[in-house]
């Protein structure tokens, strides 16, 4: 199976990318999902993702959908239609958040163009659609859209180490899923087998990790999901890029922490040493152990733990930033250490900030040290 989108010229859905598509019949550039407003409240996006076979073919050329249009009736019903093969049934899915789906219909193509129609459009500000067989791999994961944001901190922020700069602006153009938690120990066990954690507290996130063991255990959750038939065709589960680690952690903001206020942290919004919390936050708890996953407020994206609890190994070498505009970094051609973010539960609350970078062996292994997955195509 594979990910699909709109073709800006052909109106067909072609692999590789969600696409946007604007109400009511243009079909833009792609690399976006659509936000778009119909009547001037409703916004609504098309995502396609559709077995890979000569079945859905819209050309010889191109496997995909061929998408005719969208409209918004008179009694605000929301309606698209595509090329539809006589025989082939079409699930249809629904989303408000591009995280919990449900079913809103199987359609039954009996050759020729097919209406979709969702009678409870006009109940939301926004809805997402779905054609075919969701990719989404269970309920822990959280899709993140393509964008653009400053990696790194200025000079001017309390805790600024001189490895986060310069500012760089970095352009992710492909969307990923990545874990809504940390690795819980249940999950590592299940994956590698018995391990020191088999005995211990199988919710909490795995902590006495290097990045070795994380990156196998990225591979070895790869080989299983395959084989299961829960991951689309092409796809491989890893580490996040430290670009795409710091792009979820933010969330859509520039200040110091995704969280909270957003210009300071206490240790009652994430798991760090209270005594020593950030910019004008109160003194809190310092437990000295790990935490489970949502034990605090996620992040504006929906991920918990993006600050402190574990670090968080990263995929790429340890560099220097490359200034300027940069899309889809891959982090230092040269090095020999991998990047950690995040802080952990020994950290102070600048440490915890969205910007704070360390870097280790990737064969060091230490208390605090865990990762969080992507899902993501393989390149």
């Amino acid at each position: 199976m594979q990910l699909f989108g709109i073709s800006p010229r052909k109106g067909v859905v072609g692999a590789g990318a969600i696409m946007k598509l604007l109400c009511p019949t243009s079909l833009p550039s792609p690399g976006l999902i659509l936000r778009t407003k119909l009547a001037c409240v409703l916004r609504c996006a098309l995502i396609f993702s559709v077995a890979t076979s000569t079945a859905l073919a819209a050309s010889a050329s191109n496997n995909g959908v061929l998408l005719l249009g969208q409209q918004m009736s008179s009694n605000r019903n929301y309606r698209f239609f595509f090329e539809a093969n006589a025989g082939q049934t079409y699930p249809i899915e629904v989303s408000l958040d591009l995280v919990r789906w449900t079913p809103l219909t199987n359609v039954v193509g009996g050759g020729g163009p097919l209406w979709v129609q969702d009678d409870d459009a006009s109940n939301s500000q926004q809805r997402f659609y779905h054609l075919g067989i969701h990719p989404t791999p269970g309920t822990n994961m959280v899709f993140i859209g393509p964008g653009t944001f400053t990696m790194g901190s200025p000079s001017s922020e309390v805790g600024h180490g001189s490895n986060e700069g310069p500012e760089t602006v970095v352009t992710l153009s492909q969307g990923f899923w990545i874990g809504k938690y940390e690795v819980t120990q249940e999950e590592y066990v299940a994956v590698i087998g018995p391990s020191l954690f088999q005995f211990h507290f199988p919710t909490l996130p795995v902590d006495f990790e290097s990045w070795s063991t994380a990156t196998n255990y990225c591979q070895k959750l790869t080989e299983r999901e395959t084989a299961a038939g829960r991951i689309p065709a092409g796809y491989v589960y890893r580490l996040p890029t430290e670009a795409e680690w710091e792009y979820a952690c933010r969330a859509g903001t520039t200040t110091p922490f995704g969280v909270g206020d957003r210009t300071g942290l206490s240790s009652t919004q994430a798991n760090f040493d209270g005594g020593f919390p950030s910019g004008a936050a109160a003194k809190g708890p310092f437990l000295n152990r790990t935490t489970i996953g949502g034990a605090y407020a996620a992040n504006a994206w929906g991920l918990y733990d993006m600050h402190g609890n574990v670090w968080e190994w990263c995929q790429d070498l340890y560099g220097p930033y490359p200034g300027g505009n940069v899309t889809d970094p891959k982090g230092s051609a040269t090095g020999s250490t991998r990047v950690l973010r995040g802080g952990g539960y020994t950290s102070v609350g600048n440490g915890c900030r969205s910007a704070k970078r360390d870097n280790r062996a990737p064969t060091y292994k230490n208390v605090g040290q865990g990762f969080r997955v992507v899902l993501a195509r393989d390149p």
